[in-house]
């Protein structure tokens, strides 16, 4: 693998028409919706491998943050991977993800996470399972939740702050959810040619603020004239807000049967309600790499409780500044991490890093899984500082 690869935006229409290309074929959508989601996703993020001056292999970036520890890490989503299908087998996407995370370290990102279609050939670049995604199918007449306390409003343009503003107060309390930039944001208005209307529920102390909000769309279907509600967003920020916006839904029950959301295996809007005939289905993990050590270790959130020091002797072959022993130390619900060997050593790969950072398991439970090393009081101290619910997104990109 050439340590000298780069990548580049397409610098031509001929090189858009090649990313074009081996996209629609890689993914089985048509050139022109593949051409027009490129766009949208801004060509200035798409990256190109060329290989004797001809594009050879190509993704999408999608620079944006994700939570951890109540707190926001930059992290770059990486969207898209394509190699035409008479150019594969030959290791060039390989090249394409070492180069775009090599780029993403360069860039300053301190993260960055994406859908596999193959776990195995992620796993060679440094990104592990870190997180869930499931769909949630709640019947609507099961919700059993007739709040109507709270007023509820239709969204239009001038909400966008007071929602944001929502999302930011909801999403930073779960482990792995997105701090959304435009593409993810846009998602949640209109995809694929579908539109989602939004509903609000004001605070009752700021009628400009969002306590909860909504946006669906309403699939009709032919055989019965019914229809189920698709709801690509959702946030709420108060066990009230969350018992209106549960009220809203049920009352959509008149012609609708079923909404579907994203989230976690249990989401936390189904809590609210005093039984859950839902149906949770498993959609995919989501996987993560830990681009530069220091910053991630230092952006993110621990527990307040924690005062603690450990020493993380950290392996990555692609990222020789992340190999190091770093010593973190925890207190106050934050972190320093400096590139020294100090107490209670944990050794493990960047991948085991991932793994245990996200939450997705302790470190108990990565050691065992043979992502990571150390005595019982190593283990135990990271497993502490870690701690997290489980990771989860509502979000594909």
């Amino acid at each position: 693998m050439p340590a000298t690869d780069s990548l580049t935006a397409p610098t031509s229409q001929a090189d858009i028409d090649a990313v074009v290309r081996a996209t629609s074929l890689a993914f089985a959508g048509p050139p022109d919706a593949t051409d027009a989601w490129l766009r949208a996703a801004g060509l200035e993020n798409v990256r190109v491998l060329h290989e004797t001056g001809a594009p050879a292999a190509s993704l999408v970036r999608i620079p944006m943050g994700q939570h951890f520890g109540g707190r926001s890490v930059p992290m770059l989503g990486i969207a898209a991977v394509a190699v035409p299908p008479e150019r594969r087998g030959g290791g060039l996407a390989r090249r394409l993800m070492a180069a775009a995370v090599r780029e993403a370290h360069a860039d300053g990102f301190a993260l960055s996470t994406l859908y596999a279609s193959t776990q195995a050939f992620y796993r060679q670049v440094g990104y592990e399972q870190a997180g869930l995604l499931f769909r949630t199918t709640l019947p609507l007449r099961t919700i059993g939740v007739r709040d109507r306390t709270l007023p509820v409003r239709p969204l239009d343009g001038s909400d966008e702050r007071a929602i944001r503003d929502c999302y930011a107060r909801f999403a930073a309390r779960y482990s792995g959810t997105l701090d959304r930039g435009p593409y993810c944001w846009a998602r949640t208005r209109e995809m694929r040619g579908e539109r989602y209307v939004g509903f609000g529920v004001a605070s009752p102390d700021d009628p400009r603020r969002l306590d909860a909000y909504v946006f669906y769309a309403q699939r009709r279907k032919p055989d019965s004239g019914r229809h189920d509600i698709a709801v690509p967003d959702l946030a709420f920020t108060s066990a009230g807000a969350g018992r209106r916006l549960l009220g809203f839904l049920a009352d959509l029950a008149t012609v609708g049967d079923d909404a579907v959301f994203y989230g976690p295996p249990l989401h936390p809007l189904l809590t609210l309600m005093d039984q859950q005939f839902h149906a949770s289905t498993f959609v995919d993990v989501w996987m993560l790499r830990i681009v530069r050590v220091r910053e991630a270790l230092e952006s993110r959130g621990y527990p307040a409780h924690a005062d603690t020091t450990i020493t993380l002797d950290v392996a990555d072959d692609l990222i020789p500044d992340n190999a190091s022993p770093w010593t973190l130390r925890v207190r106050g619900g934050n972190a320093s991490a400096e590139r020294a060997p100090g107490p209670r050593t944990l050794r493990l790969g960047i991948r085991g890093l991932a793994a245990i950072y996200s939450g997705l398991y302790s470190a108990t439970q990565a050691a065992a899984l043979g992502l990571g090393e150390g005595d019982a009081e190593a283990l135990a101290a990271a497993d502490a500082i870690f701690a997290s619910n489980t990771p989860w997104m509502s979000d594909r990109f």
